[in-house]
């Protein structure tokens, strides 16, 4: 039997001060002890108010990635490039985690777990100032199957 993690996008929230127009993806690499799968959530330009907390457009969407082996202990790495969308000039960031994973054995109750991910976008040009913090809060459930 083969360990899968569901991976998927619940909430997104923002303080700060350059903008509301957003686009970001999230990509979960897993590596057991390897790389063993990969796959990417793409979020399109939509509004995003500083001071909100919100499900992203197309919450609903998951992406299935292979584990390697039931009962080991895989890790996920996620990584979220995002934009604040400006008429000139866009701002980006990034930034990177990694987060520890249990795939059940056989028969057992699969394992989740809602890490979030901040990443800082800084006003471009640097002189104008200001910066905003972008929070996606991610699903990851293992289960055995």
């Amino acid at each position: 039997m083969e360990c899968k993690i569901t991976f998927s996008l619940v909430l997104e929230s923002l303080v700060g001060d350059i903008g509301d127009d957003w686009e970001y993806s999230v990509q979960a690499k897993v590596f057991n002890p390897g790389l063993t799968g990969a796959g990417t959530i793409g979020i399109p330009e939509h509004q995003l108010a500083p001071g909100r907390s919100q499900p992203p457009p197309g919450a609903g969407q998951s992406v299935v990635i292979p584990a390697g082996a039931c009962g080991t202990g895989p890790r996920v790495e996620l990584t979220v490039n995002a934009t604040e969308v400006d008429w000139l000039i866009d701002d980006h960031g990034s930034n990177v985690i990694v987060v520890p994973m249990e795939c059940p054995g056989p028969g057992g109750p699969p394992f989740t777990i809602q890490p979030e991910i901040s990443v800082v976008v800084r006003e471009s040009p640097r002189f104008f100032g200001g910066s905003a913090t972008l929070k996606v809060k991610v699903s990851l459930v293992a289960a055995c199957v």
